[in-house]
């Protein structure tokens, strides 16, 4: 009876870490309020059945710093709606509940379902991008379920997303860049970078097998942003290798010297980001984001940039009753909240800083579980960080749950003895 309990425990347990990724898949896009409430209602349940504080004192004192900001902004902006009731508890509760019930074991759960993901959808996009005849298949078959433009939304099956606009195809490789679950190539990077550092925090192996198939996957995306923060990722693991001090820095070069080759020749990196810098700084310079929905990693560095300056101490926008979407100041579809910009626009320069200070924890925390140095640390937040200013994840449930883990990290514990990681 016993061994059952525990098997139907594990189970939950992955279908928690499931429920954290499809809160980012484009199949819930249009409900995604709706979903988290009621994974939410799930998450009181289990921690219900498992006796796990529901509050403390330090989740209280961020949840209330979060109330106290939305009353702020909406007496400042002038707007106040129902959703400044529950956007602290689905967005930050939510992940709290979700660390509480799994602790340190919620990594290895995350890297079992990443893993799970990318052996099921790399055959589908592999058949994809080779077979036409599976192609066009495929995309019948997606038209008759989503009878929407070729190019308007994402092609999401829930365990699959097709490539769904004619600009996913890489004409020079003749291939589709892979989506994996997600939206598009770009967003899966950012979560394969989090599988394979997550993968070295726990095997302490930068090439065991599942972070070898998350880097495949992630090549396979041709994202520019994944190619360039897995090479941060993996210039920190040389660097924090222990070996002759002059082999190390002979491999850093050559290493380096391949990635520039490959950054100046490939299409979709140094080519591709010169074209959206000048693009999007001058949507964003003209402030043509008023009337269009404009979006993009260099269009959302300035707007959120300027957003911060503009309301550096409270932020604005954490509902959209008080943002400048709801002023009609912003294309309410345009999209600017990304990476650390975003926090600090969207929550101002106090709250900001904790949540950036507590993600930095956060990882710490995972990369001591076996023992990484602080140059590979350093070199994990470094990336993690270039990979949500490209994305809008930065309060989405996998990272806020990083978060979490760093407000309740015990750094001094942790590189006293290694913790036991729970069982999965």
């Amino acid at each position: 009876m016993n061994l059952y309990k525990r098997k139907i425990s594990q189970w939950k347990n992955y279908l928690i870490v499931v429920f954290c990724v499809f809160a980012v898949s484009p199949f819930f896009n249009t409900i995604t309020n709706v979903y988290l409430l009621i994974f939410l209602a799930y998450l009181l349940f289990v921690a219900k059945q498992r006796k796990v504080k529901f509050f403390d004192d330090k989740i209280i004192k961020v949840l209330l710093s979060l109330y106290a900001l939305i009353v702020i902004q909406g007496f400042i902006y002038k707007g106040f709606s129902l959703a400044g009731v529950y956007t602290p508890l689905i967005y930050f509760y939510l992940p709290y509940l979700v660390y509480r019930i799994l602790g340190d074991s919620f990594a290895k759960y995350y890297i079992k379902v990443l893993y799970a993901i990318a052996v099921f959808t790399f055959p589908i996009w592999l058949l994809q991008s080779v077979y036409p005849p599976f192609d066009q298949f495929l995309r019948g078959a997606i038209e008759t379920m989503f009878p929407y433009s070729w190019g308007s939304v994402p092609r999401s099956l829930l365990i699959y997303t097709a490539a769904w606009r004619d600009d996913l195809f890489n004409t020079n490789l003749g291939i589709y860049r892979n989506s994996g679950l997600f939206h598009e190539p770009g967003a899966y990077a950012v979560f394969l970078l989090l599988g394979i550092v997550l993968n070295i925090a726990v095997t302490g192996k930068v090439f065991e097998k599942k972070s070898v198939l998350f880097i495949i996957c992630l090549l396979s995306t041709l994202s520019t942003t994944g190619f360039i923060t897995l090479f941060v990722v993996l210039i920190g693991y040389l660097l924090k290798m222990k070996v002759n001090i002059g082999i190390k820095i002979a491999a850093v070069m050559i290493f380096m010297s391949i990635s520039a080759v490959i950054y100046t020749s490939g299409e979709f990196l140094q080519e591709k980001i010169n074209t959206q810098f000048e693009d999007q700084s001058y949507a964003a310079q003209q402030n043509l984001g008023k009337h269009e929905a404009e979006s993009g990693r260099f269009y959302a560095f300035f707007v959120s940039t300027k957003l911060f300056l503009e309301h550096p101490f409270f932020g604005r926008g954490i509902v959209y009753a008080s943002s400048e979407k709801a002023s009609g100041e912003m294309h309410e579809e345009g999209s600017y909240s990304y990476g650390f910009t975003g926090i600090l626009s969207t929550y101002g320069l106090f709250f900001g800083l904790f949540y950036l200070f507590s993600l930095y924890k956060g990882l710490k925390y995972f990369c001591l579980l076996s023992k990484q140095p602080l140059i590979f640390i350093v070199s994990v937040f470094i990336a993690i960080n270039l990979a949500l200013l490209t994305q809008v994840f930065i309060t989405s449930t996998i990272f806020v749950i990083i978060f979490i883990a760093g407000v309740y990290s015990k750094d001094v514990v942790l590189m006293k003895a290694k913790p036991k990681l729970a069982h999965a």
